[in-house]
């Protein structure tokens, strides 16, 4: 019961979105440091002797509304509108003016701000690209330097010259190694990065090998193999009816013996585009091998299928298929059967195939269906 309350209570607050939910925790995770970050401050300026009057208390209710500003832009979604959704950028540049001011009313104990600037630029590690983190780095810099000038100016008691002086040597040093840092890994990131979308397009150019003719682009004996297969478990589970059609072309080794092989992968490729346009969109088409070709027609009974691979044939007998100067014809003999309940899918496919025999007997560029 508890687990299911702070389950609802995190939805809430980060959101259902994977990506939307690792922002929000990044950001949640700034705020709680610069919550600690505020406590710190006015503990330091309470033990120095500073004044904890309205300019500390501005700065604390500007921190935490900058802060939750940012959070509801990436809650509400209006940060998507941003290359980065995360205002990672926007974040660290925040945090960073909040901490050089912090260092102004520090006194004794502004040296705690280096440690919480490092967190601050550590921050976007993992997000910036290598532009950025020198930009950031070199605004810190630049920011704590003035800031250190003017309090070394006005209250060189607190803030004296030469101290200060060291501060902004140990910054000047500790800043660009931070940013170098961070640009490595960008680099890194951006190397990973490649490497997976060269992984990923390597992977697509396999699958489509192991599922794909490479000849027509239709799906292959495989990968028909196990759409039929799916569809048999869905017949079982669904209990409704579906068939299946071996499609042959007519006289195809004639075209190859008078205009050649390449005229008969023109004719292939061509029945394929045809046939695809005939048939519905949740039929298949694959090749089953050499001429022969494979139609599925998931949730259909022999009517409806019927009709579907008359399209086919009329389609396939209405192809022009210009070659070489020659203008190529070509027909198809179909088997047409359904699955019956019981039976196995070698033992469908055996029927249709007995079918497709008794269309090309009937004299070819027909359908044999039972």
């Amino acid at each position: 019961m508890v687990m299911s309350h702070l389950q609802r209570l995190g939805d809430l607050w980060l959101g259902l979105d994977p990506a939307q939910r690792i922002r929000l925790r990044q950001t949640s995770l700034a705020s709680a440091l610069m919550v600690v970050s505020i406590i710190v401050l006015h503990y330091a300026v309470r033990i120095g002797g500073g004044e904890q009057g309205l300019l500390l208390w501005g700065w604390t209710a500007v921190s935490l509304g900058g802060m939750a500003a940012v959070f509801a832009a990436i809650r509400s979604g209006w940060s998507l509108r941003f290359r980065d959704p995360s205002l990672t950028s926007l974040q660290i540049a925040f945090a960073i003016t909040a901490a050089a001011i912090g260092y102004a009313q520090a006194g004794p104990l502004r040296g705690a701000v280096f440690p919480v600037l490092t967190l601050i630029l550590m921050f976007g590690m993992f997000q910036l690209r290598a532009r950025n983190a020198y930009a950031l780095s070199l605004f810190a810099l630049g920011l704590f330097g003035a800031v250190m000038a003017v309090m070394a100016l006005r209250q060189p008691e607190r803030y004296p010259p030469a101290v200060e002086v060291g501060h902004f040597l140990m910054l000047a040093c500790m800043l660009p190694a931070v940013a170098t840092l961070t640009a490595r890994l960008s680099r890194i990131r951006r190397r990973l990065r490649e490497q997976r979308e060269e992984l990923g397009r390597a992977l697509a150019q396999l699958q489509a090998i192991a599922t794909r003719d490479e000849l027509t682009g239709l799906p292959n004996r495989r990968q028909m193999q196990a759409l039929m297969d799916q569809e048999l478990l869905r017949s079982l589970r669904h209990h409704h009816d579906f068939c299946i059609a071996l499609v042959d072309l007519d006289h195809f080794k004639r075209i190859n013996d008078v205009h050649g092989h390449a005229a008969g992968d023109a004719v292939l490729c061509a029945f394929a585009q045809a046939g695809q346009a005939a048939l519905r969109a949740t039929d298949v088409l694959a090749r089953w091998g050499g001429e022969e070709f494979l139609v599925l027609l998931p949730d259909t009974a022999m009517p409806p299928a019927v009709g579907g691979m008359e399209r086919l044939r009329h389609h396939t007998a209405a192809l022009d298929i210009a070659f070489g100067g020659s203008r190529l014809a070509v027909t198809v003999s179909i088997g047409l059967t359904g699955h019956r309940r019981g039976e196995t899918l070698a033992q469908t496919l055996e029927r249709a195939d007995r079918l497709l025999y008794q269309a090309k007997a009937q004299g070819r560029n027909c359908i044999s269906n039972d």
